[in-house]
């Protein structure tokens, strides 16, 4: 149990150093105000699309759709019962912070973070469950997490949400998923590799934008509010939801974990690309991704004594 917690905390703190990452290059001149928005493009309209697709680019049999859908159960649940939450909690924020809180509460980084972790303490069993419990939230990350930030305009709705490149590889992935097609060989490599970019990146724009920050916004209370809501009270809410619904120990224990991981780190891509308040949502990631680093193996050891 002490190497897998180890572990777990080095993959927490693998996301820092690529922050670090971030804040070296923004103070080295190399990501600037001028040339900013062409790399979260390349993240946002790429990057993200390429991880997603690759997702969905695996052979699923019939047998492992049954055993996951309790799993995926769990993270519809969780997105639903977190945004109902933070909708109340964060009703009288500015509308350019409700943005990002709405969505950090809905979201966390169960991909990047998470991942890694349920691979330590599950398995290859694990990482499948955890990989379908992503499909929920990837779904609703582009259709009803994006609507928070994109209102209809010209071409209302479907333009703007809809067909956005995000939702269109999902609509790509389920045809693929439903039809058990996988992209074939190279090209299915290349689509992994671009995607593997997503994390990595995600940070060290994060890094970028906290380089340049008042350690005044550091005091907002909001930020360590959603960091406490998305970390031990929603985790531990599911806890008891999940004994009370009965569900098998292995499958409630993956699901606590990625939904007791950090605000996800793409918030702040999404805030800077569609109008919110990026460098409150970069504080609000790397503030949550810093505790998580205590919480997380904290968590992941309490619940394998429950």
């Amino acid at each position: 149990m002490n190497d897998i917690v180890n572990r777990m905390i080095s993959t927490q703190l693998l996301l820092f150093i690529y922050m670090l990452c971030g804040v070296i290059i923004r103070r080295a001149g190399i990501i600037r105000n001028d040339n900013r928005q062409g790399v979260v493009r390349l993240l946002m309209d790429v990057a993200m699309p390429m991880m997603v697709l690759s997702a969905f680019n695996n052979p699923v049999t019939a047998n492992e759709i049954r055993s996951s859908l309790w799993i995926m159960a769990i993270a519809l649940a969780g997105c639903v019962v977190t945004g109902i939450i933070g909708r109340f909690v964060w009703r009288n924020q500015p509308e350019s912070k409700r943005k990002v809180l709405m969505y950090g509460s809905m979201f966390s980084n169960a991909g990047n973070a998470g991942l890694p972790v349920v691979s330590l303490v599950f398995g290859p069993m694990g990482v499948f469950l955890a990989s379908m419990y992503l499909i929920p939230p990837r779904i609703l990350q582009w259709t009803v997490g994006l609507g928070l930030f994109i209102k209809p305009q010209k071409g209302g709705w479907v333009r703007n949400v809809l067909l956005n490149p995000m939702v269109v590889v999902v609509y790509i992935g389920f045809i693929l998923m439903a039809f058990n097609w996988q992209i074939p060989g190279v090209f299915g490599t290349a689509i992994e590799n671009i995607g593997a970019i997503t994390g990595p990146l995600s940070m060290i724009l994060i890094g970028a934008t906290l380089s340049d920050i008042n350690v005044r916004v550091l005091l907002d209370k909001a930020v360590w509010l959603i960091s406490f809501l998305r970390l031990i009270a929603f985790p531990a809410l599911f806890v008891l939801i999940l004994k009370l619904l009965g569900a098998d120990t292995m499958t409630m224990n993956i699901g606590v974990i990625l939904l007791a991981m950090p605000v996800a780190s793409n918030t702040a891509a999404i805030s800077e690309r569609y109008g919110g308040d990026h460098v409150f949502a970069s504080v609000c990631v790397s503030v949550s991704t810093l505790l998580s680093v205590i919480t997380v193996p904290a968590i992941t050891w309490l619940i394998q004594l429950v």
